[in-house]
């Protein structure tokens, strides 16, 4: 007589009942795992702020000043691009044998051959060479090298590489709570109030607000795409105020209520200059100012790369950005910091009007605010 067997197996309801709880233990625990790759991208992104502001201090113990934010060859308005950089050099390339890129230094500081062309010493105008520029004869190879420590990790942009871009860089140049064109290409104009203006640097010993009280460096996202607020720039932004560049009131209307990821496409124009030429000291491109909490608009006055701006610091980590301080610590800057009164206009002594987010960036404000 043949006895049944009777085998046991999941029902249907309970096998749904499984995948279900792997679904929800998936789902509670992939916010943990996206919040550990995150930090160890903040945590890579902080190295690369310390890195590069001991590389400030290094450049400084040799030369007894910081770097300044743009500098060169050349005549700066109506030189020659192909034989000079018109004095439109970064302060990451004056940097570079201090991040461990003596190499590329040598490059750009001795002639090179391309082709069988002979490049002067110091390069070319890093704002007219591309590799997609029509006169081949500006293509400058050194322009274009990417190089890591100048990229965060949080980024996920930075890295994809576009046809005519030159290298990118996520990290910036502060010129403090200073927004009128002169802290940059005016020579006699505005003094930048914080650390990287034209030509001339800063000693130590001009930093009297404190080295720990006074922003270097911070990051800003990469110009994917102009109409994000972290990534592009609003222009044709102009003052209400005749006496003032662009005040950060008149920026910060540049976003679009409906959608406050986004600039008000429309009312205003849009550019993706953001980070695209790391050799450029142009400050749209490589340096940022504390006028406005991290992570806000940013806003130029023209569609032309060299005018009036609010250069906003933005990042990918929750909450707010990076910065390197002048005696080269790393902290974090919520994007809550308290910014002063955006109506008001810039000042050129003095406290700063901006807040504590515009005290830090200011070298000489004698404010006594401390960086959290």
């Amino acid at each position: 007589m043949r006895r049944l067997v009777k085998l046991k197996a999941f029902t249907l309801v309970e096998l749904l009942v499984v995948i279900a709880i792997i679904g929800i233990l998936i789902a509670l625990l992939l916010p943990a795992v996206q919040a550990a790759r995150e930090a160890a991208r903040r945590s890579q992104c902080t190295n690369n702020l310390k890195q590069l502001s001991l590389a400030a201090h290094n450049y400084a113990d040799v030369h007894k000043m910081l770097p300044p934010g743009e500098i060169g060859t050349g005549i700066m308005w109506g030189g020659d691009p192909v034989n000079t950089n018109t004095e439109r050099l970064s302060t990451w390339v004056l940097l570079l044998p201090f991040y461990e890129q003596q190499a590329l230094y040598q490059q750009i500081s001795g002639p090179l051959n391309v082709g069988g062309t002979v490049l002067p010493a110091w390069g070319r105008d890093p704002s007219t060479n591309t590799p997609g520029d029509p006169a081949n004869s500006r293509f400058y190879p050194p322009w274009t090298t990417q190089i890591d420590v100048l990229l965060c990790p949080s980024d996920g942009k930075v890295r994809q590489k576009g046809v005519n871009d030159q290298g990118r860089t996520n990290y910036r140049t502060s010129v403090g709570d200073s927004i009128y064109r002169g802290w940059a290409r005016d020579g006699n104009s505005q003094t930048c109030r914080g650390l990287f203006g034209l030509r001339q640097g800063v000693p130590f010993a001009a930093i009297t607000d404190g080295t720990s009280n006074t922003v270097m460096f911070s990051e800003r996202l990469f110009g994917g795409n102009a109409n994000l607020i972290k990534e592009g720039m609003a222009t044709n932004v102009t003052s209400l105020n005749p006496n003032a560049a662009v005040a950060p009131a008149e920026c910060l209307q540049t976003r679009n209520p409906a959608r406050p990821n986004e600039y008000l496409t429309g009312t205003y124009g849009t550019a993706n200059w953001s980070g695209r030429r790391w050799a450029s000291g142009i400050p749209q491109y490589t340096r940022f100012n504390t006028v406005l909490p991290p992570n806000n608009p940013s806003c130029n006055d023209s569609t032309w790369d060299e005018r009036n701006a609010v250069i906003t610091a933005t990042s990918n980590h929750p909450g707010g950005v990076n910065v390197a301080m002048a005696d080269a610590s790393v902290r974090f800057i919520s994007e809550t910091i308290n910014a002063g009164d955006p109506t008001l206009i810039e000042v050129q002594s003095g406290p700063s009007p901006y807040g504590v987010w515009g005290a830090l960036g200011s070298k000489d404000g004698g404010e006594s605010v401390q960086a959290p």
